[in-house]
């Protein structure tokens, strides 16, 4: 897919799986309700981070989607190459070949190089990052409460009209 838009939705996607309690079956529909975007879309990011083994989906009265993984098993890095691929994200073209007085020089140019030194840099602080200490984060804005509170809360979130975000409640 290639774009930063599905990078967002996959990200949020899975850390939103990894928060919602292993006991309520989620689909892609209400997942997409929960965060407010066109389940179509949200779709198709999801054939890409289950081909990356980072989803799965099952199907009957009781189908939905999970993760395929533990989610401290699942890295910002994962997801990213899930939607983006692997290749790399600056793209050179060797403008410095067609430059006036250009002289050829053995090794990459300068401007290349600073941009594959950032891109891994990038890549090694996405590796460092877990979905689950993501979903921890997004679990302690939620209301404290039992777990079942916290249940309830989750499956209301997830429910409601369809095209309209429901919001949890204000803490008091």
């Amino acid at each position: 897919m290639n774009n930063s838009l599905s990078i967002e939705y996959a990200l949020h996607s899975v850390v939103n799986l990894a928060a919602i309690p292993p006991e309520v079956t989620v689909t892609i529909k209400q997942l997409a309700h929960l965060m407010g975007i066109a389940h179509a879309y949200l779709a198709k990011v999801f054939t890409q981070l289950a081909k990356a083994g980072i989803v799965r989906s099952t199907v009957g009265s009781k189908g939905g989607i999970s993760l395929a993984r533990p989610a401290d098993d699942i890295t910002f890095y994962d997801v990213f190459v899930a939607v983006n691929g692997r290749g790399q994200l600056y793209q050179c073209a060797n403008i410095r070949a067609f430059s006036l007085g250009y002289v050829p020089m053995p090794g990459m140019c300068e401007i290349h190089q600073t941009m594959r030194e950032a891109e891994e840099r990038m890549f090694d602080h996405l590796r460092k990052v877990k979905i689950s200490t993501m979903a921890d984060l997004l679990l302690a804005k939620l209301p404290q409460g039992s777990a079942e509170e916290r249940v309830e809360l989750i499956r209301g979130m997830l429910g409601g009209a369809p095209g309209r975000r429901v919001e949890p409640p204000k803490p008091q």
